[in-house]
């Protein structure tokens, strides 16, 4: 993992400490553009001397050097500009490259703690945050404090122009706060209720089988278009009071433009500037603007990228404290769950109470229990995708949040209930998307599964094109390239949730022989299964109920006591059908 994925402190992100370390590169941009802002005073010069000396004396002498002069001083202002703004392009980079691995790992981190968190906002905030930090907007903007020189100038030409630019910059000052007054509030809830929206949008997508084959597009579209509906009233709203004050930025300002002209003539009539100042002094108060207009201009851009730092500093402080922790002994496969409680993010009442168990290396747990007993809650607890809220899960004796989670994944082995597969190759997928992984163990893994055959009758083999999800493959072919993805490597706890759901009964011979296969090779599995078949699989049994211990023992002695049970309570009835608990 990068150097820059914790924060520097505990008080600063990473990305404000990244935005922090910009500082040099933004003095630099602050510095140039003096030197631009300087540079183009040239042009009105340029021009009053035309009019005032040039044409007055018709010294062609004078007209070729103070061509050459502005033509120097126009080339030396395109080449700092040019500069200025790659140097801006490459710090957009910089951010990109040193803030998006740190972003990426956050939005699954949030994904994984808060269902439905929209993690892949994230990415986009970071986009909003660079393209702002690069635009030309920004560069303009910074370029504020230089306008002092261009006033100081007018001041110099007559006192009224510089009074004018004074008055003309504090009320584009003033319509900039009462544009932020006016359509802040509308902006951030939009922003907000258009993120919702889309999340619906993907959503929809994700279950587009489902919303196809049961009618459902009719409802869904309903549903989204109410919250669709809320943000183009909002949206068109902010629109139309931006529009307002916009236009009335604009009359006013070609107003105090007009004002020059109108000013710079009575001046000329009583003999207290020359005409050519008139067409100077109007260059250079428009110069003197340019940055307040570029800031009311993008202020909905300013406001897009204040709120997506905003949300991904929210991310940062939500993920504080989840550092890098360092490289324990290689585990050798003992389990215990030590008293596990736990409540899902927002709510108080427990799916999980006091479960407590030990595997030695190499036991087999099969889970058992009715649906919505707390089964893969628990399955999740033990992988550590999920912390319990009391309790504590230990693999060799360690918490599994003192592991370097880096480390840790190397020896686990996880099947999902729900089989998720990436873009890539079969090959890939089976090797952890690792693009460098070893092609023997990659065989070996689908060996185990049992899928070795099957993945050479694909039209590439092993690099065969899956599409997104493993569109191209069937439920039970994404299973078993699941399940060999979990038996990849060096696995010492392996876990499967609902193994044999998607399989055949060649699967299921072939799901039978991998764990037979990870008990030689001590791998201690923990199987969650509503078929009774998988209970000669077993070493320990474990029977869930309310998500609490209901049995837990030596197989014989579980099994025994299930067969005392009454009639209605045999095994085959506490097991029921394709449940997620």
């Amino acid at each position: 993992m990068s150097k820059y994925a914790q924060p520097t402190s505990a008080k600063i992100s990473p990305l404000k400490d990244t935005l922090l370390s910009c500082k040099l590169m933004l003095r630099y941009a602050l510095l140039f553009g003096c030197i631009a802002n300087i540079l183009m005073l040239a042009t009105p010069l340029y021009s009053m001397q035309v009019l005032d000396r040039v044409i007055s004396s018709g010294n062609l002498s004078t007209l070729t050097m103070l061509t050459l002069v502005i033509a120097s001083a126009l080339l030396l202002l395109g080449l700092i500009q040019g500069a200025r703004s790659f140097a801006m392009i490459m710090m957009g980079a910089w951010i990109e490259k040193r803030l998006s691995p740190i972003v990426f790992s956050n939005s699954v981190k949030m994904a994984l703690e808060i269902k439905g968190s929209g993690g892949s906002q994230q990415m986009r905030d970071l986009q909003t945050i660079k393209t702002y930090l690069t635009s030309p907007q920004l560069i303009t903007i910074l370029d504020t404090p230089w306008a002092i020189i261009f006033i100081i100038v007018l001041f110099m030409l007559h006192t009224y122009m510089g009074v004018l630019a004074i008055f003309s910059c504090a009320f584009l000052i003033f319509m900039g706060i009462i544009s932020d007054r006016i359509t802040k509030p509308l902006h951030d809830a939009n922003n907000e209720n258009f993120i919702r929206s889309m999340r619906q949008v993907e959503q929809a997508n994700r279950n587009a089988e489902v919303v196809e084959v049961m009618g459902l597009l009719p409802n869904v579209i309903k549903s989204w278009q109410k919250l669709n509906t809320k943000v183009q009233t909002t949206q068109s709203l902010a629109s139309q009071r931006q529009s307002v004050l916009n236009e009335l930025t604009t009359f006013i300002r070609t107003v105090l433009q007009i004002s020059v002209t109108g000013i710079g003539a009575y001046l000329v009539i009583h003999n207290e500037i020359t005409s050519g100042t008139i067409i100077a002094s109007s260059s250079l108060i428009g110069r003197a603007l340019a940055p307040f207009q570029a800031s009311i201009a993008s202020w909905k851009q300013f406001v897009n990228f204040r709120k997506a730092y905003q949300r991904l500093e929210n991310a940062f402080n939500h993920l504080e404290g989840q550092q890098d922790l360092m490289i324990l002994p290689e585990p050798a496969g003992k389990l215990d769950v030590e008293g596990v409680f736990f409540a899902p993010p927002g709510s108080k009442k427990h799916t999980l109470k006091g479960i407590s168990f030990s595997l030695n290396r190499g036991e087999t747990l099969v889970i058992i229990g009715p649906s919505a007993s707390g089964k893969t809650s628990l399955a999740k607890i033990i992988v550590g995708a999920w912390r319990p809220s009391i309790g504590a899960v230990r693999l060799d004796d360690a918490s599994l949040t003192d592991w370097n989670r880096e480390q840790l994944g190397k020896y686990i082995g996880y099947l999902p209930q729900d089989v998720e597969l990436f873009a890539g190759t079969v090959r890939e997928n089976i090797g952890r998307m690792d693009v460098n992984c070893d092609p023997e163990m990659v065989v070996q893994a689908a060996q185990l599964a049992g899928i070795h055959e099957m993945i050479l009758q694909l039209p590439n083999g092993y690099d065969t094109q899956i599409g997104d999800d493993g569109s191209s493959l069937s439920g039970g072919q994404r299973q078993r390239i699941a399940l060999a993805r979990a038996l990849y490597g060096d696995v010492k706890l392996l876990v499967l949730d609902e193994p044999n759901a998607s399989l055949d009964s060649q699967g299921e011979e072939a799901l039978s022989l991998a764990i037979e296969v990870a008990k030689e090779k001590k791998i201690t599995t923990v199987l969650i299964s509503h078929r009774p078949t998988i209970l000669n699989l077993a070493d320990k049994i474990l029977v869930v109920r309310d998500g609490a211990v209901a049995l837990f023992g030596n197989k014989q002695e579980v099994m025994a006591q299930l067969a005392q049970a009454s009639k209605p309570t045999q095994p085959g009835n506490l097991l029921n059908k394709n449940s997620q608990s």
